[in-house]
């Protein structure tokens, strides 16, 4: 699926002024938008034909016929529910109302997230991570948990991967990569300063660099040889990356499910052999 309202969506806050304006009515008039022609979506729009060709291309399409055909597509197969919006808590929301909205925003930004997907990118990646000597992982604030989560993930099958809390031994790590390294770095916004220092260390070193990040161009985005996206959907209590660290976890656990999956036979023996039994017993756990 193109996702041509999802791509506008997480796009239009790195927009001009005019492209922003142009995105806007889109996303509020997705229908109408998807039956006009270049020219009257230029006139509803106080806009010029060059400056729509350059929001389609700048979401990744060849133009506007290519991106009206996406938009067709997506309107007939969501119908109205593409067009959502995020559900803000508010003053004086009760529990319940908590829980189901936060709920939601979870289980949206996994949709979304899922309609950014290309699989073909996530072949090539779990191919750089399968001939990898090491794994490096990348990413502050709550992205340091998805690099956490993915170091254990690929701790259990044996896969030597490295992660860091303090941001001077990222970048020392970086600066000591090599092409048979592979990065994983992690950012929503993919404007984290210290993140980008890294990634220019890796791109210096020739070694080859994922980033899970959102939809949107950005210098992580740019350094990056693969591109993993989240949706964008951080609009309220920003500083909590509540839905977007859900997304990332999710990615995490694509890449983990398929990298097993491709040498699943020494995968499962893995598993097996460093399963960790828990028991009521007051003595240390024991490896199976």
């Amino acid at each position: 699926m193109y996702s041509a309202l999802l791509k506008l969506r997480n796009a239009q806050s790195s927009m001009s002024s005019t492209e922003a304006n142009i995105t806007e009515y889109i996303l509020a008039n997705p229908e109408t938008a998807s039956r006009l022609t270049i020219r009257e979506l230029a006139r509803n729009t106080y806009a010029s034909p060059s400056s729509i060709v350059r929001v389609c291309r700048l979401i990744g399409f060849s133009g506007y016929r290519e991106f009206r055909h996406a938009l067709s597509l997506e309107l007939e197969v969501l119908g109205k529910d593409i067009a959502h919006q995020e559900e803000n808590i508010n003053i004086g929301d009760s529990m319940s109302t908590i829980i189901e909205k936060v709920t939601f925003n979870n289980m949206r930004s996994l949709n979304d997230t899922q309609r950014l997907l290309d699989p073909d990118t996530f072949s090539a990646c779990v191919d750089l991570l399968i001939n990898c000597d090491t794994i490096l992982l990348f990413g502050l604030g709550s992205s340091l948990a998805a690099a956490k989560d993915t170091y254990l993930k690929f701790l259990r099958l044996n896969k030597p991967c490295v992660v860091n809390e303090d941001w001077h031994s990222q970048l020392l790590m970086a600066r000591n990569s090599t092409p048979r390294d592979v990065g994983i770095a992690f950012s929503y916004g993919g404007q984290t300063m210290e993140v980008i220092e890294c990634k220019k260390a890796l791109k210096e070193n020739s070694t080859p660099c994922i980033a899970v990040t959102r939809y949107a161009p950005s210098p992580v985005a740019k350094l990056a040889d693969y591109l993993l996206h989240t949706a964008a959907n951080e609009s309220l209590f920003r500083n909590g990356a509540m839905s977007s660290r859900i997304s990332q976890l999710n990615i995490v656990d694509i890449l983990y499910t398929a990298f097993s999956s491709r040498q699943y036979d020494y995968c499962m023996k893995q598993l097996v052999r460093t399963h960790i039994q828990k028991g009521d017993s007051d003595l240390p756990p024991k490896l199976s």
